[in-house]
């Protein structure tokens, strides 16, 4: 029979420091994510059907496109809402979810998977380091 023990010794202030780190990184990565989201909706060309609003032309966006902006409402709809121990990215435009997904009479025009896909390695990469950092 083989008895074998571990001790851990964990610095309480490292420790913390750490918690604040890993915090102000999952902050950082939610203001990425959101700047994500607008930047894929006011740039980039977009390539749909083109028409005119109010006298000026406007050119859609194809499926699979980030939706092109029109008013600016979709993307002063986008907030990061930054609480003690989480970070959440906001839509308040409840149509968002159809621009998105799409509906039975429209295809998507994803733009918060894209912005979601761009920032998670980021954020995978920095907490892989601060987690390296943790274990000197």
């Amino acid at each position: 029979m083989v008895n074998a023990s571990v001790n851990l010794r964990i610095n309480k202030a490292e420790f913390l420091k750490l918690l604040d780190d890993a915090n102000a990184i999952t902050e950082e990565a939610a203001d990425k994510m959101a700047e994500n989201m607008k930047k894929s909706i006011l740039s980039g060309a977009k390539s749909g059907r083109q028409y005119y609003i109010n006298g000026a032309r406007h050119t859609a966006s194809a499926p699979g496109q980030a939706p092109a902006n029109i008013s600016g409402d979709l993307v002063k709809s986008i907030k990061v809402i930054k609480d003690k121990n989480k970070a959440t990215v906001s839509i308040s435009k409840n149509y968002a979810v159809f621009l998105e997904f799409g509906t039975s009479k429209m295809r998507p025009r994803p733009f918060v998977l894209p912005a979601f896909q761009k920032t998670k390695k980021w954020f995978s990469d920095r907490l892989h380091r601060l987690a390296y950092r943790g274990t000197r």
